[in-house]
């Protein structure tokens, strides 16, 4: 499978966040599988679409639609990752 990257804190997550306010040169698609821990090829797989489109995306042929829709899915996946700390923040302090 892909790498995997641990986000420990919320601090760390908004941190990612301020990055992504600054330019940056670092192509879509490789700040996409590297956000989500996948290569690639997983990314093709958990959209539908073959490899080989995601290597045109990632040589810079892409559409305005595909620069949003894979700008969704970090946000999302940041999102979720926020929502299950945020869930054993609160289940810790109940417990406390």
């Amino acid at each position: 499978m892909g790498r995997k990257k641990t986000v420990k804190t919320i601090d760390e997550v908004l941190e990612n966040s301020k990055i992504d306010q600054q330019p940056q040169e670092e192509n879509l698609v490789k700040k996409t599988c590297r956000e989500l821990g996948i290569t690639q090829k997983e990314l093709a797989e958990k959209i539908g679409v073959a490899p080989y489109t995601i290597s045109r995306w990632a040589n810079g042929e892409i559409d305005k639609t595909i620069e949003v829709f894979l700008d969704a899915l970090i946000y999302k996946h940041r999102f979720l990752i926020l929502e299950k700390l945020f869930v054993n923040t609160q289940i810790i302090h109940k417990v406390s």
